[in-house]
């Protein structure tokens, strides 16, 4: 068994395979006591990892459960793992399972070998231990952030850094070495080894000017913050680049590569002074380490022209400040200057600079005559190349509209260097590197707020700062914009500045400050699309303000074509365009979905005076649209045979080509149908409507086996019929609801809800939901053993039989007898199972023709036929490929398949059937379906003789099982309690 906490805690068995931990508390209650490995942690103490302060009353018992658990994860049976102690709980970890202990062990070594001055080892063991870092000791566990063992390990780490860069210092390895120190001194302002370790490598490498300025950079932080001087060390390492001899240094790789004439110019009377232009960069930034990482190294590489790098992303996603930011620390590699133009490509009231302006401002800054600057664009241009080929000069040319503003302003030297932002990605500009900058991460956008804002944070600020910051939407202009409200009032609480920004309408106010504010520097974006001319641009302008008239989650070219009023094509246009100058994100093929803060202003936009009659009724449009869309896939997905789908209104129209494009366009909207139905769209379709959506959305989310969506949206539906009086409307979704539990393995629930649904049937005297209800219930209590009240419940279902019924209806009753006819004529119910196969194929019901081939094969395999059951149940499969497919019957039968693979022996072609339905199930969150796989695989797992994971795979099957009727239970109950022999390995 392997343990590693240097990073996200991950547990691993002896052949490499992860383990699964089994969810929060049992990774809490590891982590626990892996903090003390071999030592008995208090109660106490894990308690408060597990709960915090004040667990709950219960926190003794569920202790118990999660040492259970946790113990089933950890293939501990006998308990000589985790070990219940007299007053707490010990963890054995045997030596070098544990990279903590592998970890500190290294660090010592790489130590003691400095002591000796044995540089080689010193490099090896530091390198060795820094390997196993990856990342904040226990990140997933929020419990132990600023643990002292944690903070422990983290200086730990700083000190195999500094072991690591002494000995490359001292072996003349000095490549990269600058670049990997600036980062950490930048992160640690007061660590004086850092600072004098990148002092030695900027002075041996021909830096000396940056070294002594890194030096009074460090000598006023220290005086200014902690009233000391510098530490003889450094004061050491100062007076080395003062002398500049004590230790010889090699030539840069550039300066053996690159041209002569590439190399620093040397200055001469009359010649203007290098252009420095660049403004100063952000003085708080954050994250953003692997974009810095690749531009620098574009930038910095020897290479044969130009290297052009770009940065792009959505107005306020910090373009300008990581360019500011990259170009300060590149400042050493282009002696020859720097020039930094801003092309105004977005900036609200300022037209973009034109080309032949923007020559004339870069020429100038070079130090050329204004009246030798050519007005041809291309002579002009022409100009700046030459004056530029023999430098080695970098260009930050920021905020660019297109690429024909910005190719006339490139450079083609080998030594010079573009860095260019812009909101559109200039695709055709032939970028080496290109940048799609996104929000920050969660955790970097509250440490920016932190060290903006300057103020600290207490444990009891975490979920506030982090609302906060997601009310910024990670946005650093956004959080610079809460940042500088909370320094400049010290006394607005974090609290109260969440409350104002939760106000939906009044965001975008609280996000302006001075020159700072997101809401203008979207408008800029949306009057430059009204401003172009070009109809595409005014086509998205119009779709932008529709979208937040519909305020949905996603936007595709259906939805917002029947918003416009106009084509697919346009629609389609429109989102492309609006995605181009990033007001929106492509989310997935062909799927748009616009950040927080633009849908917000998108939403004003929409509620400007004289928008609202026109995007009311592009709306309801959509509304319509959508509820006659779901009602054909309902259609295409449970065919009626005779007739068209109707669409509300009485008509008839275009349906689905079949079930398998049906469900096809169900998942691509799934997320607004689920938004619609669901209670996060206000009620905006009324309870009417919105019992009608949740209705026709059942065929599509209980094929899919979304069984969690399934029981949200009945449950709305029940809550939404009883409140307005729909009595036919609530027992059609128990009946639903009951379809919900039986597919997540909650029978006995399903039948209390069945039950329900019967009552409110006969309370209407509807005969035909009656019937259908009480199939479903004979079907239940079959799989509950409950024979009788099955054959007596049947009878009653027949009893409500009509003189006439379709074939589809005809098919799905014969699945029902035969399904209670296997309790006692198995070739009894294979003959209703074929009888049902044949008529849902004549009325081209894919779903029960799935259904009757997989109860054939059930029936094959309990009279001992597992060649004929396979036959069958690859018979249901191909039906499936085919077409749609429903969840409960695939998972059915890929068990079924799985089981007569094992009966005939083949039991690889068995494993690999469990592995493939366990990942249809888990990419589905179907832990019921999960838990019947991991049951059949230990059972394939034994019979080829790996009796330790089959054991494993029933452990799992038993905890996804737990609070299901499944019919395994108890089987897996005694699998897993019984002693087992293990050979030793």
């Amino acid at each position: 068994m392997r343990f590693a906490v240097l990073g996200s805690l991950t547990t691993v068995d002896d052949d490499g395979v992860a383990v699964a931990l089994g969810g929060s508390k049992p990774r809490s209650l590891l982590a626990a006591l892996l903090l003390e490995p071999n030592r008995t942690v208090p109660l106490d103490t894990v308690m408060a990892v597990l709960w915090g302060e004040e667990p709950p009353r219960t926190a003794t018992a569920s202790l118990h459960n999660h040492v259970a658990r946790l113990r089933r994860s950890l293939h501990d049976v006998g308990g000589t793992r985790l070990r219940t102690m007299t007053h707490g709980l010990e963890i054995r970890v045997d030596e070098g399972e544990l990279d903590r202990e592998v970890f500190e062990g290294r660090v010592r070594r790489a130590q003691e070998a400095g002591n000796r001055e044995d540089w080689e080892a010193v490099e090896r063991d530091a390198s060795a231990a820094l390997a196993l870092w990856r990342g904040t000791p226990f990140a997933d566990v929020p419990a132990l952030a600023g643990h002292p063992v944690v903070t422990l390990l983290q200086e730990q780490r700083l000190q195999a850094l500094e072991c690591r860069f002494e000995a490359l210092l001292h072996l003349d390895r000095l490549d990269g070495l600058a670049a990997e120190l600036g980062v950490l001194v930048k992160e640690h302002p007061f660590r004086e080894a850092l600072h004098r370790q990148l002092m030695l490598a900027l002075c041996r490498t021909d830096r000396r000017a940056e070294a002594l300025a890194l030096f009074r950079s460090l000598r006023r932080t220290l005086v200014e913050e902690l009233g000391v001087e510098p530490g003889p060390a450094v004061q050491d390492a100062h007076r080395e680049v003062l002398r500049s001899a004590a230790v010889p240094h090699r030539a840069s790789p550039a300066s053996s590569t690159a041209a002569p004439a590439a190399g620093p110019r040397t200055p001469s009377a009359g010649m203007p002074p290098r252009p420095a232009q660049l403004p100063a960069p952000p003085g708080v930034f954050v994250g953003r380490a692997e974009q810095i990482a690749e531009i620098r190294t574009e930038l910095e590489s020897g290479r044969s022209r130009t290297a052009l790098a770009v940065i792009s992303g959505m107005p306020g996603v910090g373009k300008t400040g990581l360019a500011l930011h990259i170009a300060e620390q590149l400042r050493h590699a282009f002696p020859d200057g720097q020039l930094y133009l801003n092309l105004h490509g977005a900036t609200p009231g300022v037209a973009p600079l034109e080309p032949a302006d923007a020559l004339a401002v870069l020429l100038h800054g070079l130090g050329v005559d204004a009246r030798r600057i050519p007005c041809d664009v291309g002579a002009a241009s022409a100009l700046l190349r030459s004056a530029l080929a023999p430098t080695r000069t970098l260009l930050v040319l920021d905020d660019a509209a297109s690429v024909s503003q910005v190719r006339p302003l490139l450079p083609a030297g080998a030594g010079c260097a573009v860095l260019l932002t812009s909101r559109r990605p200039l695709a055709t500009l032939g970028a080496s590197t290109h940048i799609r900058l996104a929000p920050l991460s969660p955790r970097d956008s509250a440490l920016l707020l932190e060290r903006a804002s300057g103020r600290s944070w207490a444990a009891s600020d975490a979920e506030p700062v982090a609302r906060l910051v997601a009310l910024c939407g990670h946005l650093p202009l956004a959080l610079r914009v809460s940042a500088a409200r909370l320094r400049s009032r010290r006394t607005l609480p974090v609290e109260k500045l969440v409350e104002r920004l939760a106000r939906q309408e009044d965001r975008l106010d609280h996000l302006e400050l001075e020159d700072l504010s997101v809401r203008r520097s979207l408008m800029a974006a949306q009057e430059a699309l009204l401003g172009s001319g070009d109809p595409l641009d005014g086509d998205a302008a119009a779709a932008l303000v529709l979208i937040g008239a519909l305020d949905l989650p996603e936007y595709g070219a259906p939805l917002m074509a029947t918003a416009m009023d106009r084509t697919e094509r346009s629609a389609e246009k429109a989102l492309d365009r609006l995605a181009e100058v990033t007001l929106l994100q492509e989310v997935g093929w062909g799927r748009y979905a616009p950040h927080d803060l633009v849908r917000d202003f998108a939403r004003e936009l929409a509620g400007r005076p004289g928008e609202q009659a026109g995007n009311t009724e592009a709306a309801e449009r959509s509304l319509r649209w959508y509820q006659e869309r779901l009602t054909q896939c309902a259609a295409a997905l449970r065919p009626s045979p005779g007739r068209a789908p109707e669409r509300p209104g009485g008509r008839t129209g275009t349906v689905f080509a079949d079930a398998a494009a049906a469900l096809a366009w169900g998942d691509a909207e799934a997320a607004n149908l689920l938004f619609l139905a669901g209670s996060g769209a206000h009620g905006r379709l009324g309870p009417a409507r919105t019992l009608d959506l949740i209705n026709a959305l059942f065929p599509y989310l209980h094929d899919r086996g979304r069984a969690r969506d399934l029981e949200r949206l009945t449950r709305h539906a029940i809550t939404l019929a009883r409140s307005c009086g729909n009595t036919a409307a609530e027992g059609r979704a128990l009946g639903q609801l009951a379809s919900a539990h039986y597919s997540a393995g909650r029978l006995r629930q399903a039948l209390l809800l069945l039950d329900e649904a019967v009552e409110r049937s006969e309370h209407l005297a509807d005969d035909v939901a009656r019937m259908r209800h009480l199939g479903n219930r004979a079907a239940l209590l079959r799989e509950l053993g409950r024979d009788a009240d099955a054959r007596a419940t049947l009878a009653q279902c027949l009893a409500l039989r009509p003189d006439h019924f379709t074939p589809g209806e005809e098919a799905m009753f014969l699945g029902h007898q035969g399904y209670v006819s296997e309790l006692t004529d198995l070739r009894s119910a294979l003959s209703y199972h074929l009888r049902s196969r044949k008529l849902a194929r004549e009325a081209g019901s894919a779903v029960i023709e799935q259904v009757a081939l997989c109860n054939m094969g059930h029936a094959h395999l309990r009279l001992g036929e597992p060649a004929r059951a396979l036959r069958s149940f690859e018979e249901a499969l191909r039906v499936m490929a085919a077409g749609a497919a429903h969840w409960n019957a695939e998972r059915e039968t890929r068990l079924g398949q799985a089981q007569a693979l094992r009966a005939l022996g083949r039991l690889g072609q068995a494993g690999d059937t469990c592995t493939a339905l366990l990942q249809e199930a888990a990419a589905r969150g179907d832990s019921y379906g999960r838990g019947l796989a991991e049951y059949e695989f230990g059972h394939v797992l034994r019979a080829l003789g790996d009796e330790r994971a089959a054991l494993g795979r029933w452990g799992s099957a038993l905890s996804a099982l737990e609070g299901t009727d499944a019919q395994v239970l108890a089987d897996l109950r005694a699998l897993t309690s019984a002693p087992t022999v293990m050979a030793d390995s």
